[in-house]
């Protein structure tokens, strides 16, 4: 008997041929073959959306990166001996959206850290076309030694820095050798040490008699002069609001804009 799927040709030939598979039979295995064909084109499909996804971030689309800024929006400088005198986040603080008018005041934030090997002092500061003059106002001068005196104390270091105070101790206040609100002002910065001349811990520089408006946004020029000649000339922002800005109409600067 011949097995299955097979059948006999002839009886007298004696020749067997084996038939072919059923219907049913060439229907399972398409069947298993188009299952196993989809599966790979969606393992493809998805692979190839996920390199899309990740190949956006580079292509046209804004990244977490791109906007972010430096924590310390001030402008920076150096000046001194080699360089040894700087000049840190120098600003005009934010006032208000309507900025500064033209005629009044501006204040100037300012830290300035000496790290030469001798008392440096701050004498004067210009901002030519911006101002009419920059003076010292605020009172006496937030200062620090350094953590021991220098080996021959010269004329111009801070007279309340003593030997033992400590670098990271509070600010000292140190009366400035002329009066305040002043255009011509000393402020002496011993070596190791640095001065903070900053509105609200002392005394701080300020732009008189500003010859035009400043808003949010704008550059002032302004230099500041040594005792050594030296000088430092640099790009103050007029600083950003550093909080959320005030919806009361009668709130100076107030546009009623979205």
């Amino acid at each position: 008997m011949p097995g299955p799927g097979v059948w006999r040709r002839g009886t007298t030939g004696g020749h067997y041929a084996v038939a072919r598979p059923s219907l049913i039979e060439e229907a399972v295995v398409t069947a298993t073959r188009t299952r196993r064909r989809s599966a790979r084109l969606l393992a493809v499909s998805a692979l190839v959306a996920g390199l899309a996804a990740l190949s956006a971030c580079s292509a046209g689309q804004i990244t977490q990166t791109s906007d972010q800024v430096a924590a310390v929006p001030g402008a920076n400088g150096n000046a001194g001996p080699d360089g040894t005198v700087a000049l840190r986040n120098a600003l005009v603080p934010y006032n208000n959206p309507a900025g500064y008018p033209q005629g009044g005041n501006a204040p100037i934030t300012v830290r300035i850290f000496n790290s030469g090997l001798n008392p440096i002092t701050l004498v004067g500061a210009e901002a030519p076309g911006s101002a009419a003059s920059v003076q010292l106002v605020g009172g006496t001068v937030a200062t620090q030694a350094p953590t021991s005196a220098p080996p021959s104390p010269s004329i111009g270091a801070s007279k309340s820095g003593s030997p033992s105070a400590s670098a990271s101790a509070v600010p000292t206040a140190t009366t400035p050798p002329k009066p305040a609100g002043q255009t011509n002002f000393s402020v002496a910065i011993a070596s190791a040490g640095y001065a903070l001349l900053v509105p609200g811990q002392g005394a701080y520089l300020q732009l008189t008699g500003l010859t035009q408006a400043l808003t949010p946004g704008l550059l002032v020029t302004v230099t500041f002069h040594f005792d050594d000649g030296s000088k430092a000339t640099l790009s103050l922002p007029v600083g950003p609001a550093t909080g959320a800005l005030s919806r009361d109409p009668a709130a100076p600067g107030f546009s009623g804009g979205e």
